[in-house]
């Protein structure tokens, strides 16, 4: 026999479609980040998981799309439990805690990232135009100076342990090529 639902101000059997997807709050909730995305939520939990991971969407947005149900399942759980001991959380306040907890989980995921939006609409609008800078800096050879000779070496590795190989070439004064070496394994 399903319980009392600790979820609304209105008494209803509790079921999990019910506290996660059709009460009021969670409605509300669902909504909010759905129009922020450009979503419609389903008519079951698993429909409305499914197309939150499915949604196109690009390198930046994906992780959060795939998230956010999993976040906002687990702050409307928070909401009933606290609800039921005696307290309560607003609903302002639980859209606050999965928004926060998204922008936490992008500023972890790709921390070169400055200045993002913790409001859902802006920080979806801002990762769908996302242009990442790309810095560089030219390296160039350089002659040693006097009767020096330059030694240049590289190295790279796939894995650790894994097969792996270095290179050596040394220079003289005018650039000239004096021998080099690799090793591979």
């Amino acid at each position: 026999m399903p319980s009392r639902s600790w979820c609304c101000n209105r008494p209803t059997v509790e079921t999990m479609q019910y506290l996660f997807l059709k009460s009021q709050c969670a409605d509300k909730v669902w909504q909010y980040f759905s129009l922020g995305a450009g979503l419609t939520h389903g008519v079951s939990l698993q429909q409305v998981f499914q197309r939150w991971w499915k949604h196109p969407a690009n390198v930046y947005l994906k992780p959060l799309y795939q998230a956010l149900p999993c976040v906002v399942v687990w702050e409307l759980w928070k909401r009933r439990k606290k609800r039921r001991y005696g307290g309560n959380i607003s609903l302002n306040r639980l859209i606050s805690q999965v928004s926060a907890t998204l922008h936490n989980l992008l500023v972890y995921r790709f921390p070169k990232m400055k200045r993002l939006s913790s409001n859902w609409p802006e920080l979806v609008s801002e990762l769908e135009s996302y242009i990442p800078r790309l810095h560089y800096r030219r390296v160039c050879w350089e002659f040693p100076s006097g009767q020096w000779i330059q030694c240049k070496t590289d190295g790279a590795s796939r894995g650790n342990p894994g097969k792996s190989g270095a290179a050596v070439v040394f220079r003289d004064a005018a650039g000239d090529f004096l021998c080099a070496a690799t090793h591979s394994n």
